[in-house]
C-alpha cells in the first residue's frame, strides 16, 4: 500500500505544473522512505509542493514536521526574507542539510565530510584501543576497512568534494596505515598500501562512482538513466584517467584499470 500511496503522491506534485523539470521529465522530488526532498527554481514553486505535500498528508493522515523540515538553496545565497510555510508553520533556512547521510552546503552544493570526519576517528580509535600497542597489523587493517571504512566512504558517489576537503580525506587515510604499521609521519604509504591490496582514497572514491554510474546507466528507472546521461561529460573526465572507454565501460575493466594506475605510481 505505501508505494501505491507515494506514487499517489509524486504523480500530483507532477501534475501541479511547478518544480524542476529535465525536458518533460518532472525531478522535482526525490523520495526515499519517509525522507522527502523537493526542489523547486523559486519560493512560489516550492511553496506549492509544499502545499501539495500537506493536502496528501490530510488525506492520509500523514504529519510533516516543521521542526525536521528546512530550507536550502543552491547557487546562491538563502534569500532568507522570503517564507515557506508547512501546516502553518515557517520552515527554517540553513547553511547545511543533510539528506540520506550526506551533508550539503547552501550554494555551492558541495559536500561537508566533516561529521564523517569524526565519526571515521572515533571508530579508528576503538578499533586501536582493543586491539592494543602489540597487535597485529593486518588484522588491525582488516577491522578498520571492515568497520571503520564504510562509514568514511558513505554516500561518497553523491559528493562533491573541494580540493581541500579530497586532501583531508587522504590524509585522513594515509594516517591509519602510518599508526597502524607504526611508520614515520612524513613517509610515503604507497608501498604498504600496494603490498595490503589496498587502494589510497581518492582512487576508491573514482572507482565507487564509475560502479554506481554503469548501474544507473543501466538501470529501468528513466531518471536514473536520464542523470546519467546529465552527468556523461563527469564519468568520462574519470574514466579517461585510467584509459578505461567509457562506452565499453564494464565492472570487470573498472577495478583492475584503476589498480593497475595505482601500481604505476608506487616507488619501492
Amino acid at each position: 500500500m505505501f508505494a501505491v500511496y507515494v506514487d499517489d503522491l509524486i504523480t500530483q506534485l507532477r501534475q501541479s505544473g511547478h518544480g524542476l523539470h529535465v525536458g518533460q521529465l518532472f525531478i522535482g522530488c526525490a523520495l526515499y522512505a519517509d525522507d522527502i526532498v523537493l526542489m523547486s527554481a523559486s519560493c512560489y514553486g516550492l511553496q506549492k509542493l509544499v502545499d501539495v505535500c500537506q493536502c496528501y498528508g490530510i488525506t492520509w493522515d500523514i504529519k510533516f514536521n516543521p521542526l525536521k523540515s528546512q530550507l536550502l538553496t543552491f547557487g546562491g545565497s538563502n534569500p532568507t526574507t522570503r517564507v515557506v510555510s508547512i501546516c502553518g508553520n515557517s520552515i527554517p533556512w540553513a547553511n547545511k542539510v543533510k539528506y540520506l547521510g550526506v551533508h550539503f552546503l547552501c550554494n555551492s552544493g558541495a559536500t561537508d565530510v566533516s561529521d564523517v570526519c569524526r565519526k571515521f576517528y572515533g571508530q579508528f580509535n576503538n578499533v586501536m584501543s582493543v586491539m592494543g600497542k602489540q597487535s597485529n597489523e593486518i588484522s588491525a587493517l582488516y577491522l578498520v576497512k571492515t568497520y571503520c571504512l564504510p562509514t568514511l566512504l558513505y554516500g561518497c558517489e553523491a559528493w562533491s568534494l573541494s580540493d581541500t576537503n579530497l586532501h583531508k580525506l587522504n590524509t585522513i587515510w594515509n594516517n591509519c596505515f602510518r599508526r597502524i604499521f607504526s611508520c614515520c609521519w612524513r613517509e610515503s604509504t604507497r608501498p604498504l598500501q600496494f603490498f595490503c591490496k589496498s587502494l589510497p582514497l581518492y582512487l576508491m572514491l573514482d572507482q565507487r562512482k564509475l560502479m554506481l554510474w554503469l548501474k544507473i546507466r543501466c538501470s529501468d528507472n528513466i531518471v536514473l538513466r536520464t542523470m546519467s546521461v546529465l552527468n556523461h561529460n563527469e564519468f568520462v573526465a574519470v574514466s579517461s584517467k585510467y584509459a578505461i572507454d567509457v562506452c565499453n565501460i564494464s565492472e570487470c575493466l573498472i577495478k583492475p584499470s584503476i589498480w593497475s594506475a595505482f601500481c604505476d605510481t608506487v616507488i619501492f
